[in-house]
């Protein structure tokens, strides 16, 4: 091993303190630029809701049941959720109705303050945005008599209907590499892969939650029910800044209350019908 005078090493470790001390206040303040250290900051975001006693949430309102125009009027299952939010806050709910190619937009330049639109995390977006606990899981569930089918591998030797090119008719085909016989019917729609099942033409549906839950609502009589967990999750969340952390935190608590005590269970069944597991 090569040796350095006692000297020069010296300077050498010392050199190598300094050149290391600079790269980490570097890093910091890089970070700091972008936004990767927020709680170094000071965080107003709450404090700036209850001076104005207002939260403003940007949804688009082309996208029923979860929020439409009548009118003057807005409604729909978001819009019922983030009233109740902002109620539990003691604040006003405004309402800034958009496309949703500009919902993000809107919320990093500060025109809104969250977003409640039936927005799935988007991994992408992680570095800018919060994505508070989901409020509805809009992924892909078994649907089959009495909930007989809870999981892919109970259909063995079974028919199961998907919406062709749909995310269930993907998992459906991969589940035709794991079981011995299963048998993959497509069908334009999900509400016509669910009337197969329910004519008795296939075994069970592989559909979207928000699929499954309206056309249950209009067909009392079948007696289909909806496994208890999803094939594939897709959670719909509040979406807010991430250097919001304290409003986060307060809509955060607000979601869990009202999921606790069964009042987003209700506004859900109002929107989406009886909900049939």
């Amino acid at each position: 091993m090569r040796r350095y005078p006692t000297r020069n090493a010296a300077l050498f470790h010392t050199l190598r303190r300094l050149v290391a001390s600079l790269c980490c206040v570097f890093l910091f303040v890089q970070g700091v630029r972008y936004g990767r250290y927020h709680f170094f900051r000071p965080d107003p975001s709450w404090e700036r809701v209850q001076a104005r006693a207002v939260l403003v949430v940007g949804m688009d309102t082309s996208y029923y049941p979860f929020a439409v125009m009548q009118g003057e009027r807005i409604s729909g299952l978001d819009v019922d959720i983030a009233l109740e939010i902002a109620r539990r806050l003691g604040v006003r709910l405004q309402v800034a109705p958009m496309g949703v190619d500009g919902l993000y937009d809107a919320l990093h330049t500060g025109v809104v303050d969250a977003l409640i639109s039936a927005l799935p995390l988007d991994p992408f977006r992680l570095d800018t945005f919060l994505y508070v606990g989901a409020y509805l899981d809009g992924g892909y569930f078994l649907v089959s008599p009495k909930g007989l089918y809870q999981r892919m591998s109970d259909l063995e030797g079974k028919r199961i209907a998907a919406e062709y090119g749909s995310l269930g008719d993907e998992q459906a085909r991969l589940w035709l590499r794991r079981l011995r016989s299963l048998r993959v019917q497509h069908y334009a729609e999900p509400s016509a892969a669910l009337a197969a099942v329910a004519e008795g033409e296939a075994d069970a549906a592989l559909v979207d939650y928000l699929s499954a839950r309206l056309w249950l609502r209009e067909h009392r009589e079948a007696d289909l029910r909806i496994a208890e967990q999803p094939i594939h999750s897709e959670g719909y969340h509040v979406v807010l800044r991430i250097q919001d952390l304290a409003l986060a935190s307060k809509v955060s608590e607000a979601l869990e209350a009202m999921r606790a005590d069964g009042s987003l269970a209700a506004i859900i069944a109002r929107w989406l019908g009886e909900d049939r597991r």
